[in-house]
């Protein structure tokens, strides 16, 4: 447990290297027992809002670890964000996060029923984001109108060829640190479990999904396996890559070339699907 408070602390202060995007205010809050954040930015285009879930290898991250970024995410989609903090492993493995995100969805809809969202999610967000939505398939919940995933981390078997291929590229992550992770997380479930690891999941009916993953990363197998699945289970997907970006790149620099590139993509792609029909599935 001592490497995970270390680990915490550090991964505290890597989110707090820029400051927030100017004219936009945080609200706590709880929702159904889960701590929140409403990140607004000074001016938006739509009622719909952004239901956001923090990456950090299921063990890290925090409001306060991704709250610089995703007030920039706010204010280049120019859209209310709720930003979700979900119970961490060891002290609370799957599904807790999942049923986290699940509660708080189901509460944000209690109190306001014609709410429209969309979904974010960077890392072990991105698969958290996926399972949310597929726990809600199965639960007769209302999906989101569209999802976007950053760098997400999405087979916990971490096999794919992009561990060998990428491990010299890849100055963030290595293959231990990420197999202790998930088995923190995951406990005694077998990490191909669908909600464990979304590409061995049944997808067909999720909403769009957009992938942004950079090349120089060793979970870009993830990305590419991901998006190969949804494709075939006839999801409309797009899949972007950033040439030699490290994993999740905008957490480390939003001010860089590739980091505004991809919130301008999100923003195209937020914008293209808030139109779809949010329904009950």
């Amino acid at each position: 447990m001592e490497a995970v408070t270390t680990g915490r602390a550090g991964f505290e202060l890597l989110g707090r290297q820029y400051p927030p995007a100017a004219g936009v205010s945080f609200e706590h809050l709880v929702l159904a027992g889960v701590p929140c954040t409403w990140v607004r930015p000074g001016k938006t285009l739509t009622e719909e809002v952004i239901v956001y879930i923090h990456g950090g290898a299921f063990i890290y991250g925090s409001l306060e670890s991704h709250a610089p970024m995703v007030s920039h995410i706010a204010s280049a989609l120019e859209r209310n964000i709720l930003l979700i903090g979900y119970r961490l492993a060891p002290e609370h493995p799957f599904p807790a996060g999942i049923d986290d995100g699940i509660a708080v969805i189901n509460a944000l809809r209690t109190t306001y029923p014609a709410i429209r969202f969309g979904m974010i999610g960077d890392s072990a967000g991105g698969n958290l984001s996926i399972a949310i939505q597929l726990q809600l398939r199965e639960l007769g919940g209302t999906r989101p109108c569209y999802s976007i995933l950053v760098s997400p981390w999405v087979d916990l078997t971490c096999t794919n060829a992009s561990y060998n291929t990428n491990q010299d590229k890849d100055i963030m992550l290595n293959r231990p640190y990420l197999e202790w992770a998930a088995g923190l997380y995951a406990g005694t479930t077998p990490l191909n479990t669908a909600l464990l690891s979304p590409v061995y999941a049944s997808l067909e009916g999720l909403a769009p999904v957009q992938i942004l993953y950079g090349t120089a990363e060793i979970l870009a197998g993830d990305s590419i396996q991901l998006y190969q699945r949804l494709v075939a289970a006839g999801v409309k997907a797009e899949l972007l890559a950033f040439e030699a970006e490290q994993h999740v790149w905008p957490f480390m620099d939003i001010d860089t070339r590739a980091a505004q590139q991809a919130l301008q993509a999100m923003h195209t792609f937020a914008g293209e699907h808030q139109s779809t029909t949010q329904e009950a599935l």
